[in-house]
């Protein structure tokens, strides 16, 4: 059983990596609704960052694979997503408070500062979102969820 955990999170990362996002907008992918792709896939899903519909991630970062670390899939996936964002950290901050609450988040508590810090729950899980400022532009977004209690 945990070897089978281990692949299907295994496959998850391996799969975001292939998910580059780009564009300098600021907007949440979403979920379509299908989960596949009419490429030349064989109509497959195509692996990318709307695998998680329950959070909002900006159009214009990248998952960073060495400190990411996924279990479970859907709106049942617990662990850390680290990512590469084109924003500044006030913009990052900026778009998850507007954005959190579209995916059903309700904000627990907030510290705006050199690095800031946004805590959210819904329903049984919370999601830590830490923002510092990247080491030549942009940010660097840390996202923690975990079951609640």
């Amino acid at each position: 059983m945990r070897l089978r955990q281990y692949l299907i999170c295994a496959a998850a990362i391996a799969g975001l990596s292939l998910a580059g996002c780009s564009g300098n907008t600021l907007v949440p992918n979403t979920s379509s609704g299908s989960g596949s792709s009419g490429g030349g896939n064989g109509g497959a899903p195509v692996p990318s960052f709307t695998q998680f519909t329950d959070i909002p991630m900006p159009s214009n970062s990248t998952l960073d694979m060495d400190r990411s670390i996924i279990f479970g899939a859907s709106d049942a996936w617990h662990g850390r997503l680290v990512l590469n964002a084109g924003g500044s950290q006030a913009q990052m901050y900026d778009f998850y408070e507007r954005e959190m609450p579209n995916f059903g988040w309700s904000k627990v508590t907030v510290v705006r500062a050199d690095i800031s810090v946004m805590v959210y729950d819904r329903e049984s899980r919370v999601a830590t979102i830490k923002l510092t400022g990247g080491s030549f532009a942009g940010s660097v977004v840390d996202i923690t969820v975990s079951p609640k209690g």
